[in-house]
Order: C-alpha cells, then sequence, then structure tokens
C-alpha cells in the first residue's frame, strides 16, 4: 500500500508567468524530479498540469511537441486553433488534441475577453495518433461506473479494446473525462494503478484519500498518486460539483 498522500493545490496560489509570447500561465503540477524538495514537482508520468489565460487581441507562438502529446481543456472564453494547417473554433467545455510532431497554436485576435484553459501534458514515445477536436457537451452521460457521479468521456486511449467514445488517441494518457456529482453524492472508494489529477470546475466538496479529509473548491487541482485509496464527494453544496479526470 503506497504511504503516499494527496495534494490539493489552486491555481490562485500560484505565482505565474509569460511565456508563449503572450500567455499567462500557472504552472500548478510538473513532473517529478531526482532533486529538490518542492511538493508540486509530484507527477510520476505526466510533465506537466497548467492553467493558462491568453487575452483578447492576442495570440500564442506557434510550436509543437516531438516527443509529448498534449491537450487543452477551455474553461471560459474562446477563439481559434491551429492544428497543423486548419484553424478550429472553440469555446468553453472544448477539448483539443494534439498528438506528438502536430504544430498548433491559440489565436485571441478577434475576441474581447480573451481564453482561460488548462494545458495537460504527458511524454509519448509514439506518433501514430491524430488531432481530435470536441466538447462535453456533445458526449453522452453514463452513470453506475463511478459510484454516484455522472461521467462524460471525452478522450480515450488509441488501442482501447472497446471504445466508449468516438475520439480513441490518447498514447500514454489512459483518460479524460468530466464528472459530476449533486449534493449528498459520492463516488466510489478508488484505488487506481495509475496516478489521477482531478480539476474541480465548480462546487465544492470533500476529498477522502488514505487517512486525510480535504475541503475542496472551484479552481482546485488534486493530484492523488497511484494505488492511494480516495474518494469525492458533494456533502454540502447545493448545485454540481464538477470537475475533470484525467489519468
Amino acid at each position: 500500500m503506497t504511504t503516499a498522500r494527496a495534494l490539493v493545490r489552486n491555481w490562485r496560489d500560484i505565482d505565474s508567468y509569460v511565456s508563449h509570447e503572450s500567455a499567462v500561465i500557472w504552472a500548478i503540477l510538473t513532473q517529478r524530479r531526482e532533486e529538490g524538495d518542492d511538493p508540486c514537482a509530484c507527477m510520476e508520468h505526466m510533465s506537466g498540469f497548467a492553467r493558462h489565460f491568453l487575452q483578447g487581441h492576442k495570440n500564442s507562438d506557434h510550436h509543437w511537441h516531438d516527443n509529448a502529446e498534449q491537450f487543452y481543456y477551455i474553461l471560459s472564453g474562446g477563439g481559434e486553433v491551429l492544428i497543423g494547417d486548419e484553424r478550429v473554433a472553440v469555446g468553453e467545455g472544448a477539448v483539443t488534441y494534439f498528438p506528438p510532431g502536430v504544430p498548433h497554436q491559440f489565436f485571441a485576435e478577434d475576441e474581447e475577453e480573451g481564453v482561460e484553459h488548462l494545458i495537460i501534458t504527458r511524454p509519448a514515445a509514439r506518433k501514430d495518433s491524430a488531432p481530435r477536436v470536441t466538447n462535453w457537451r456533445d458526449a453522452t452521460p453514463t452513470a453506475g461506473d463511478y459510484g454516484a457521479a455522472v461521467n462524460w468521456a471525452l478522450l480515450e486511449p488509441l488501442d482501447a479494446a472497446e471504445p466508449a467514445t468516438d475520439q480513441p488517441c490518447l498514447l500514454g494518457f489512459q483518460q479524460l473525462a468530466r464528472q459530476a456529482l449533486v449534493r449528498g453524492k459520492a463516488t466510489e472508494v478508488r484505488t487506481r494503478a495509475e496516478e489521477r489529477v482531478y480539476y474541480v470546475i465548480e462546487g465544492r466538496g470533500v476529498l477522502m484519500a488514505g487517512h486525510d479529509v480535504q475541503r475542496t473548491g472551484e479552481g482546485d487541482t488534486i493530484y492523488v498518486p497511484a494505488g492511494l485509496v480516495h474518494q469525492l464527494a458533494n456533502d454540502d453544496c447545493d448545485g454540481w460539483l464538477s470537475y475533470l479526470v484525467v489519468s
């Protein structure tokens, strides 16, 4: 049984910096290093979990990742994403997936309010996938597989034996889903073989992980190491406790 503990971190508590020409970045979680004592450098397999803000009338830089897959999740606002040679309009709730070697760029030059989005990255040795664009509202909700949580499966592995979506594409990632709990409901008690990251989109609730109990709410990122028993619950929020699940 693992002796590691879960970590809860809100993006508002992190110092920002500017990169990719015009993006304001909050690096929430990074990959574990052999040296150093930063508790947020904790991920074993994912290399980055960050929140970006691109103001209106600005664009990011044009780039690609030779040995990493990456996806964006749009939290608010919108714009256009260049994927290879094609510009695609995206808005709140959209997901864009980039396999290794695919050039991409975000355009907010025609927007007034700008765009806020998550960027999640993982090393990938393979390059045999293709870009994907979807929105959680286009996914069919399911229930019963994750305790009382409603689940919207968004992206799944390219080699999934029985695909549950029309978006099998992931090379190293195992899952991207949006889930939600109404008041008084909880997920099942989970012990997963892979590390997991949750991002709370709206609402508030409680995380029970190992012997710890922690409050959580909008803007929190929750890191759960592999093998740690845990559960999420909406214990007192009248609205939805909605969150992303990444593994």
